[in-house]
């Protein structure tokens, strides 16, 4: 889904705490209105002269998520249903997760690939670590000018669909993968460096 301020606009990727930013961005934020708010149009990209944000994650725990998301039974339609439009999914996709990280890795830039199916038709979108969560959420609003509650936001943080549901957050980076498949991802996504991800 999309989500629009007044002076900006969020867009959801999948799978990197869009849920969270939702869930702050229509409690504290004013003048926040949701396009797109149903389970056919919850990735809406809608076209837009404000300012685009949306976050992202690292790419270890990225795939993981995905992968788990993926192997999910849904109540409306089958387990692996993988999307029929990005890349990602159609060329990288398996039952089998270590063989599904393995065509990620072959790969180059597929995660950021991922990424930017959601962002990048916007000229410079401001993009946050969703690892930073609700404290790149706070400058982005403070850099748009938007009127929101800061202290709820740093307070209320909560992780919806969290991997690790016990400790809610998502899994640990050493839970996605073993240390040579995180090294090698890493280095096939030299778009991501930018961002200071590291293997672990």
């Amino acid at each position: 889904m999309a989500i629009e301020l007044k002076n900006s606009m969020f867009i959801h990727v999948p799978k990197c705490g869009g849920r969270t930013a939702k869930m702050m961005l229509k409690r504290y934020v004013n003048e926040c209105k949701v396009l797109g708010d149903d389970i056919y149009e919850s990735h809406a990209t809608p076209d837009t002269t404000k300012q685009v944000f949306g976050f992202i994650r690292h790419p270890a725990t990225f795939v993981h998520s995905l992968w788990t998301h993926r192997s999910k039974k849904k109540s409306h339609g089958d387990e692996w249903n993988w999307h029929p439009d990005i890349k990602l999914e159609q060329e990288c996709k398996s039952k089998d997760y270590n063989t599904f990280i393995e065509n990620i890795i072959n790969g180059d830039n597929l995660v950021w690939d991922y990424y930017m199916h959601y962002l990048g038709k916007y000229k410079n979108p401001m993009i946050g670590k969703m690892e930073e969560l609700p404290n790149s959420l706070i400058t982005i609003l403070k850099t748009n000018n938007e009127k929101f509650k800061e202290e709820d936001i740093k307070n209320n943080i909560y992780v919806h669909g969290a991997n690790d549901r016990q400790k809610n957050k998502p899994v640990e980076l050493e839970q996605s993968m073993t240390s040579d498949q995180c090294r090698r991802l890493m280095g096939s996504e030299t778009k991501l460096k930018e961002f200071d991800y590291h293997a672990f």
